[in-house]
């Protein structure tokens, strides 16, 4: 069984866009476990001789505009190149898939040669529809505005944009209000539904490729962790290692290790724990997975100070915050913090967990966007609970400079 087969009526409406002569852009609001699924539907979806249309993936994290641009360019040229063959047959070359009038900003030249690519595709092929899933947004605010001018620049029929946003961590929420040519819908089922289909679709000696069943055995481990039921999830997810092993990329090994190792502490076998994160720590930095190696990071230190190793814990969060602030991402920074300070405070050290815990504050307070207002509220009303509990006031903002402090 499919994915295309649970949402019956998602699809459809994503193929009327395709098609539709107002809208641009389609705002996908998903849960992160469920993209790789959709992702490899779509790719299956244009297989078919029955959808025309031809997608091209973006993953890339958004630091400004104009590398973004630069980057979904490359894309294309990418794809002029490597299809050269096939695109000349069709009248359509290097050559022709770019405008006289040369534009400058990296914007208008994105623009410019992928609605000139999708506009000289011959009439069997339908749209060009570009999914955007940067893996990090260290700019949210900026990140909106570039989506909103996106989809006011494009006049093109033929070029689409499906862009992946959470469903319930929102960047982009209530864009579709701002410009009639964005569009938005929800692919959404509840965790026990999924969890039966996809036990169904495994179980199924036919229909799944391998990269999908390591994804359905991944599936499956996020709920039975969420269940508690923390044998059958080290279960799967030791399966899920094994073949990621063989023929995974350093992404998904990453990310598989990082939830096994989120099983094993759960489980208190901190050792255990311990070493796999360690392994998900070292594919991050040498494959550069910039996505899962803070939370990795932090979650090595969690488990090494569950050994009494307070010096190596303190190490590894400190690369942890080092990280996500590099990233521009003050909510993950703002919970190293906060699990450094509930360190302190486990071991007796009340000033230095009340110091962390000002800090981890502070970082809250630094956050601006209003997108993140509820984010932002609710973290600093938990520190402040804390520090409540710790007997301790606020104290001024700022950053400790004292031993253990992460400055």
């Amino acid at each position: 069984m499919s994915l295309k087969s649970y949402f019956p009526e998602q699809f459809d409406e994503l193929k009327a866009f395709l098609i539709s002569d107002t809208e641009v852009m389609r705002r996908v609001l998903i849960d992160p476990e469920m993209k790789p699924l959709l992702i490899k539907a779509l790719g299956r979806m244009e297989e078919s001789e029955e959808f025309p249309h031809a997608f091209a993936l973006c993953e890339a994290g958004f630091e400004n505009p104009e590398s973004y641009f630069d980057g979904l360019s490359t894309i294309v040229a990418q794809s002029l190149e490597q299809n050269a063959s096939v695109l000349s047959d069709w009248g359509v070359n290097l050559a022709t898939a770019s405008n006289s009038r040369q534009p400058v900003k990296p914007a208008e030249k994105f623009i410019d040669l992928a609605s000139t690519f999708a506009d000289s595709l011959p009439d069997s092929i339908g749209s060009l529809v570009f999914i955007l899933d940067p893996e990090a947004v260290t700019d949210p605010d900026a990140y909106r505005r570039t989506m909103l001018a996106l989809a006011k620049q494009v006049e093109s029929r033929w070029l689409k944009f499906v862009v992946f946003d959470s469903r319930t961590q929102p960047l982009l929420d209530g864009i579709e209000s701002e410009n009639p040519e964005i569009g938005a819908q929800i692919f959404y089922l509840s965790p026990e539904e999924i969890e039966q289909r996809v036990t169904q679709d495994l179980q199924s000696p036919n229909g799944l490729v391998p990269a999908e069943r390591r994804q359905y055995k991944g599936l499956l481990a996020g709920f039975a962790f969420a269940n508690k039921d923390y044998e059958r999830a080290e279960t799967l997810q030791r399966a899920w290692i094994a073949e990621a092993e063989r023929e995974g990329e350093p992404s998904e090994l990453a990310n598989a290790y990082y939830n096994l190792g989120n099983t094993l502490l759960s489980k208190k076998d901190f050792p255990a724990a311990t070493a796999i994160f360690c392994k998900a720590c070292e594919i991050c930095v040498e494959h550069k997975v910039y996505a899962v190696a803070p939370f990795a990071y932090t979650n090595l230190g969690i488990s090494l100070h569950r050994q009494d190793d307070f010096e190596q814990a303190f190490t590894a969060l400190k690369v942890a915050r080092d990280m996500f602030k590099a990233q521009n991402q003050r909510p993950g920074e703002a919970y190293v913090v906060d699990c450094l300070a509930q360190m302190y405070a486990l071991d007796g050290r009340r000033e230095e967990a009340a110091k962390a815990w000002r800090y981890a504050l502070s970082i809250y307070e630094g956050i601006t966007s209003p997108t993140f207002n509820d984010l932002r509220e609710h973290g600093q009303e938990d520190i402040r609970a804390k520090l409540k509990r710790l007997g301790m006031d606020e104290g001024p903002a700022g950053v400790p400079r004292e031993q253990g402090s992460l400055a």
